[in-house]
C-alpha cells in the first residue's frame, strides 16, 4: 500500500510539472503577441492587388484603406472580404498578409459570358451561370454575343441572378456551343428567340442559324461549308436540327 501511494504522488509531481511548463510557454506567447501587435514595425503601409482585369484596382483599393497603418498582426481580414465579395465580379478573394507592413489582394474574376441589353438599350455583362456583373466600360475587351432582354436596367443590378426562360435557353445553348467548337464562338453576334426556339445571328453573313443539342460541332462545320460554298441570302434562316441536313428557309 505505501508503495502505491508513492508512486502516485510521483506522477502527480510530473503532471505539476508539465501543467506549470504549458502555463509559462502559454504566458509567453501571449506576451509576445500582444509585444507584435503593439509595434508600429508591423503598421500596414501598402497594399497590393493581383489578378485584376476588368475590377479597377482603384475600386479594390478603396475599400480596402481603412486598412492603411493597422497593425499586420492584429488586422481581422473578415470585414474587408465581405466588402470585396459584394462586387459581383469578383468570384474569389484571398488576402495575404506580408511582413513586415504589406497586404496582397488576390483576385479571380467572373468571365462575362454574354452581354444582356436592356430596355433603355445599356449592355450589361453576365457569367456563365447568369449572374449580371458590374459595367466596366471596357467592350472592346470582352467581346461578347449580345442578348436582347427588354429587361429595364433597375432588373439588371449587379449580383443579381436572370431566371427569365429565354436567357436561360440562351444561356445553355450558349454553353453547348463554346465547349463542342469554341472557336465559333467568336462568329455569334447576337441571340434571341422566336417561338420558343433559341436564333444567333452570324456575324460575317448576317444569316440567323438554329441548331440542336446533338453534336454541334459537325451542324456548324456543316453549315460552314454550305455557307463558303452555297452563297446563301442574308436574310435567310439556317435549321440544323436535320440529321444530316442544312435546311435554308427565307427570313423575314
Amino acid at each position: 500500500m505505501r508503495k502505491s501511494t508513492k508512486k502516485r504522488r510521483g506522477h502527480s509531481r510530473y503532471y505539476l510539472i508539465f501543467a506549470l511548463v504549458l502555463l509559462c510557454l502559454t504566458a509567453t506567447f501571449i506576451g509576445i503577441y500582444y509585444l507584435l501587435i503593439n509595434l508600429s514595425w508591423f503598421n500596414i503601409e501598402r497594399i497590393q492587388v493581383r489578378g485584376n482585369q476588368y475590377i479597377q484596382e482603384s475600386t479594390v483599393l478603396d475599400l480596402s484603406k481603412s486598412c492603411l497603418g493597422q497593425n499586420l498582426v492584429a488586422l481581422d481580414t473578415k470585414p474587408l472580404l465581405d466588402s470585396l465579395k459584394g462586387i459581383a465580379r469578383i468570384d474569389k478573394v484571398t488576402i495575404h498578409k506580408r511582413l513586415m507592413h504589406s497586404l496582397l489582394i488576390r483576385i479571380t474574376e467572373r468571365q462575362g459570358f454574354l452581354y444582356i441589353k436592356s430596355a433603355e438599350g445599356n449592355l450589361y455583362p453576365i457569367d456563365h451561370n447568369g449572374i449580371v456583373l458590374e459595367k466596366t466600360g471596357l467592350f472592346h475587351s470582352e467581346d461578347l454575343p449580345m442578348v436582347q432582354s427588354f429587361l429595364p436596367d433597375k432588373k439588371l443590378k449587379p449580383g443579381s441572378v436572370l431566371s427569365q426562360a429565354p436567357i436561360v435557353k440562351i444561356i445553355a445553348t450558349h454553353k453547348c456551343i463554346v465547349a463542342d467548337y469554341p472557336e465559333f464562338g467568336q462568329y455569334i453576334s447576337e441571340y434571341y428567340v422566336m417561338d420558343d426556339v433559341v436564333h444567333f445571328i452570324d456575324a460575317r453573313y448576317g444569316t440567323r442559324v438554329i441548331v440542336s443539342d446533338d453534336n454541334i460541332r459537325k451542324q456548324l462545320e456543316r453549315y460552314m461549308f454550305v455557307q463558303d460554298n452555297g452563297g446563301i441570302d442574308r436574310n435567310s434562316v439556317i435549321d440544323l436540327r436535320f440529321k444530316n441536313q442544312v435546311v435554308v428557309k427565307a427570313g423575314n
